[in-house]
């Protein structure tokens, strides 16, 4: 493994990623030092210097440090390199600007990200156990918050925005600029939920819809339908036959029967026969007609 070379460094690869891997690369090289030299003088296995040295993402900056110190060169200058390629494999694009400079709350989480880059790009769970623990025992810089608050999905509050900062050792004087600044983009902001405190009571409902409000809304909403379905086709206005309640000629009955010659003539005996006449007594009629007119 001690023998094998390093593969050409990607053309894809990032201006400033590939900046710092030459680097380290020609340190390397000007050392005259095997990769399990340099991984035992630096502390780190020799598959660290490795992936360090492939130039496929930027590597840990006590990665960094560690191979500079072996390759007798100087951690500042390297530490700076390292620093450019962090900033544009987080923020490509992005600038760095200062308290004073920064004119929105896009830029200060920005500028947050590059406080974190500045001091090694820590991870979240180790800032908030570098931050500790406030009076009352509960954490100053939970990490899902402070997340969320990278992400750009929530503000950072002040206390957690002057938590961050000293777990990250900036400098005072630094704090009271970025304070100022954060005070400034923020002043608008709504304040903080304290803990276990209820979320505040709304009284102001809107009131509740009548059925003849609620019928007008939703009576043009049904005649849209309407007038939608017509147009595709799934819904036809009805002819007169339809009205009438008559059938189409030749259309379908419900049990399709077609009667056979002998029911025909039984039809056509039953046509040509004469009514029958009911017999009659027109006396008996007559006389229960008058029993019924004489007063009792």
């Amino acid at each position: 493994m001690a023998g094998r070379p390093l593969s050409p460094i990607l053309a894809s690869a990032p201006p400033e990623l590939r900046a710092l891997v030459v680097r380290l690369r020609n340190a390397k090289e000007a050392s005259g030092k095997t990769f399990e030299a340099l991984a035992k003088e630096g502390g780190v296995s020799e598959s660290v210097v490795r992936r360090a040295l492939a130039g496929k993402r930027v590597p840990l900056l006590e990665t960094v440090k560690a191979i500079t110190r072996a390759c007798g060169r100087k951690e500042d200058d390297m530490a700076r390199a390292w620093h450019a390629a962090k900033a544009e494999e987080v923020l490509p694009g992005a600038r760095e600007w200062g308290p004073k400079m920064v004119s929105s709350r896009a830029e200060l989480v920005e500028s947050m990200i590059f406080m974190r880059i500045a001091g090694g790009y820590p991870p979240l769970h180790q800032l908030e156990k570098d931050a500790g623990s406030a009076p009352d025992g509960r954490t100053r810089l939970p990490h899902s918050t402070l997340h969320l608050v990278l992400e750009g999905r929530m503000p950072p509050p002040e206390t957690l925005f002057t938590a961050f900062m000293e777990a990250l050792s900036v400098p005072a004087a630094d704090r009271r600029h970025w304070l100022d600044a954060h005070r400034r983009l923020f002043a608008d902001a709504p304040a903080r939920r304290a803990f276990g405190q209820p979320p505040p009571v709304v009284r102001d409902e809107p009131r509740a819809l009548t059925s003849c409000e609620a019928a007008e809304r939703a009576l043009p909403r049904l005649e849209q339908d309407e007038r939608i379905k017509r147009k595709t086709g799934q819904l036809k206005e009805p002819d007169d036959y339809e009205l009438l309640g008559l059938d189409y000629l030749n259309s379908p009955t419900p049990d399709d029967h077609w009667p056979d010659e002998a029911e025909i003539a039984a039809w056509e005996a039953e046509a040509a026969a004469p009514p029958a006449h009911e017999h009659v007594d027109l006396r008996e009629k007559l006389r229960a007609m008058i029993d019924r007119s004489e007063p009792a």
